[in-house]
């Protein structure tokens, strides 16, 4: 068994295979060969704290593994990382641990890889100006792996603290591919109204801009919510969404307040979700029918990618 640490896994984790790995997995999950079963999550002394495990089986690979998130908010008050994650990586021949994997650094990769993945998919091809709600690691995985699939020529930032953002820009301005602009914003309406792409990135338990501010052609990245008490994105804007697309159709049901809570209040039904990103990879849906079309991808996390990413992690320090 062996110990991987974040250094280590930042090292294997370059954009262009974490992006392929991805893809990888949402296509080998739609045609059923790797799959994960309901995820278990429960509040930790209260609903602000929560702890989540994720669970995934391989059927191409010899590997079945668990992913175990803690989530903390006040974290980062403390000067601690808001999610805490490990990996726990098993053989399917014999049952035996293989590795134990920090997964911080994987987590945010990973869901800031997806989220490229159907910003590729959803976005408009010449979408070039790239809103961010949150300056938090999290925000910093979206601008770094988005930048891959679109040539962006503006970042713009909302974070409630501006001196989080100046940190956050120094971060940016650090992994940047290419030159763009940085800026702030006083507000997230601000923000996100001459926006692209827009990318929430915030634990936030109440809609974080007003839906009617987004412009025609506008695509969501809504990363934020993960829970049903969590609701990030406001009802207008699920509403407003032609296509509305997540990582696994059945766990959204489960765990995504942002679809949740209006589908509870009765303002949209279950035909507003139209299915997963492997299902747009595998040509069973169309992804965007024109460029003036608002499109979502709601994420609540993918046991099936935080585990293919954990094996290729493993395979690439044991040389597999």
């Amino acid at each position: 068994m062996i110990q991987v640490s974040e250094k280590q896994v930042s090292s294997v984790l370059t954009a262009n295979k974490t992006l392929e790995a991805i893809r990888e997995a949402y296509k080998d999950n739609a045609n059923g060969q790797i799959y994960m079963p309901d995820r278990m999550y429960m509040d930790i002394r209260g609903k602000k704290n929560m702890g989540q495990w994720l669970i995934a089986n391989d059927l191409k690979k010899p590997y079945f593994g668990a992913k175990f998130s803690a989530v903390f908010p006040n974290n980062r008050s403390k000067n601690l990382p808001v999610t805490n994650s490990q990996i726990s990586l098993y053989s399917a021949n014999d049952g035996q641990l293989l590795a134990l994997i920090d997964a911080n650094y994987l987590t945010a990769i990973k869901t800031g890889g997806s989220a490229a993945v159907a910003t590729d998919l959803l976005a408009n091809k010449d979408a070039n100006t790239l809103a961010v709600i949150g300056s938090g690691f999290q925000a910093y995985a979206q601008v770094k792996m988005i930048q891959h699939v679109r040539h962006l020529n503006k970042v713009i930032v909302f974070d409630l603290s501006k001196d989080h953002y100046k940190k956050f820009k120094k971060q940016i301005e650090d992994a940047q591919e290419y030159p763009y602009d940085i800026v702030y914003s006083s507000s997230a309406d601000e923000a996100i109204a001459s926006a692209d792409i827009i990318c929430t990135c915030t634990p936030s338990h109440t809609p974080v801009f007003h839906g009617q501010k987004l412009k025609d052609g506008a695509h969501i990245n809504a990363i934020g919510s993960f829970t049903p008490e969590m609701q990030e994105i406001d009802t207008t804007t699920v509403q407003r969404a032609s296509k509305v697309f997540t990582e696994h159709v059945d766990g959204l049901w489960k765990a995504a307040g942002d679809i949740l809570i209006p589908y509870q209040n009765h303002d949209i039904n279950k035909a507003k979700v139209n299915g997963s990103i492997g299902d747009i990879l595998v040509g069973q849906k169309t992804a965007r029918l024109n460029d003036d079309e608002i499109t979502l991808y709601e994420s609540v996390g993918s046991g099936v990618l935080d585990i293919a990413l954990g094996i290729l992690v493993y395979e690439s320090l044991t040389h597999k």
